[in-house]
């Protein structure tokens, strides 16, 4: 099956001729000699592959919609060959923001020449007004990866798990790696008392500066690792489970064949109540549907230019038989279309506003401690800016109060202690006091 010609024709009229990625400023047709006819340079590239196996095709969108209009972006050889080629940096979610980005701007681009071919003049008035993203700024990140010589080899990390002593704190989470023979962590492996202790013995440690990792292609795919591990230790702790097939965490009963409700923080009440697992039923016949929903979400960590790094939250839903089996693939995807093509933004951002109050117990920052002066600091205030435009019509405009989370005497107390932790500098390196291995 291929794109339909009317699907085609849309896309073509709706892309202006030109490449959709951003900066290209290719025409992408050549015209005829002549001696020769003109040359079409166009390239319609998919953004969810229509093959399962192809780049982003895992993504849950149904076959039948792959050869859609919505799934197609025009884009010049050279760009459709990078996007297919790096489907991890240009994800499901950057393409569809491409392909609006670049239409909206030949609508206008050509709004604005009939006005001028016109003589037309359309008045304007403008609003300015906050737009929130569905991410959220990381204030710190760990500042050193350690590393050691490891007995365990790659595929041994479970058999190494269990060597890991409990630490001492309970909110010190400890993720770890093992790549080549050497066991990597955030911890600090020259302190006699860490979680890693029993692993390490008296080997010399390596430290290893973060931001060093972040430039090497190979091991900021291992630091990536780290955190996502982290995001584990997080979620885990939540009484979320992983979805390791679609990268996702989501709730499960409590009780086998029960519904789950929580409490949280909606985005202009103090407190309210939702299902984050439920069967639906069908509304004519209030029969319960052969399947249930699951709450979740898709969180990752984005290095944002050389130094800053900030967390997407991407809300998901996951499908099962019966509360615990999950559904199988090709009775998903209409299902959860469905729903999503429903969520329109205030819903979007009311989706965001569940999973950072979850995630962060209604606080301002979300703390992922690795002991001793090493942790990631995530601050719960979305991401936001300013934009000036035409503004929503009234009676689709509503409020969001619960903007940022104060501190209260708890959560100030934690900061001012993370805070206390950094002064001490992890430069004590070479310190040789008793609570660190000695090395020769």
């Amino acid at each position: 099956m291929a794109p339909s010609q009317k699907d085609q024709k849309l896309l073509f009229q709706r892309s202006g001729n030109r490449c959709a990625f951003p900066g290209c400023t290719k025409v992408l047709d050549y015209p005829a000699s002549p001696l020769d006819d003109a040359v079409v340079l166009a390239e319609v590239a998919h953004i969810v592959s229509p093959k399962p196996g192809g780049p982003r095709g895992e993504h849950y969108l149904p076959l039948e919609e792959r050869d859609k209009y919505d799934n197609l972006i025009l884009l010049c050889e050279e760009h459709h060959h990078l996007v297919d080629q790096q489907p991890h940096t240009y994800t499901v979610e950057r393409l569809r923001q491409m392909k609006a980005d670049h239409e909206k701007l030949m609508l206008e681009a050509t709004g604005r020449a009939v006005e001028a071919r016109s003589g037309l003049r359309v008045n304007r008035e403008y609003v300015r007004e906050t737009v929130y993203s569905t991410l959220l700024p990381v204030l710190r990140m760990p500042r050193y990866v350690y590393g050691v010589p490891c007995k365990y080899n790659d595929s041994q990390e479970r058999d190494a798990a269990r060597e890991i002593a409990l630490p001492n704190d309970k909110a010190e989470m400890y993720p770890f790696i093992i790549r080549g023979g050497n066991l990597f962590c955030f911890q600090n492996l020259r302190y006699r008392g860490g979680p890693f202790r029993n692993l390490v013995g008296g080997q010399k440690v390596e430290r290893y500066e973060a931001r060093d990792w972040w430039a090497d292609p190979d091991r900021m795919k291992w630091f990536v690792s780290l955190l996502n591990r982290s995001l584990n230790k997080l979620t885990g702790r939540k009484g979320l489970y992983l979805d390791k097939k679609h990268r996702r965490y989501y709730f499960m009963p409590e009780e086998p064949g029960k519904p789950l409700e929580i409490s949280y923080r909606p985005l202009n009440q103090s407190t309210a109540t939702r299902q984050v697992v439920w069967q639906p039923v069908t509304k004519k016949t209030n029969e319960p549907k052969p399947y249930w929903y699951h709450q979740a979400v898709a969180l990752r960590f984005h290095l944002v230019g050389d130094r800053h790094w900030c967390l997407s939250i991407r809300p998901e839903m996951h499908v099962t038989k019966d509360g615990t089996i999950p559904l199988e693939s090709e009775f998903i995807g209409k299902r959860v279309t469905r729903k999503k093509a429903r969520m329109f933004n205030y819903d979007l951002l009311g989706e965001v506003q569940f999973w950072r109050d979850f995630l962060s117990d209604s606080q301002p920052r979300i703390i992922l401690p690795f002991g001793r002066a090493q942790n990631i600091l995530i601050s719960t205030t979305m991401m936001q800016s300013e934009i000036e435009w035409p503004g929503m019509p009234e009676e689709h405009q509503r409020p969001f109060k619960n903007v940022e989370y104060s501190d209260d005497l708890f959560s100030w107390a934690a900061f001012a202690r993370l805070d206390d932790e950094g002064e001490e500098d992890v430069e004590d390196w070479e310190d040789e006091e008793d609570e660190f291995w000695d090395e020769e």
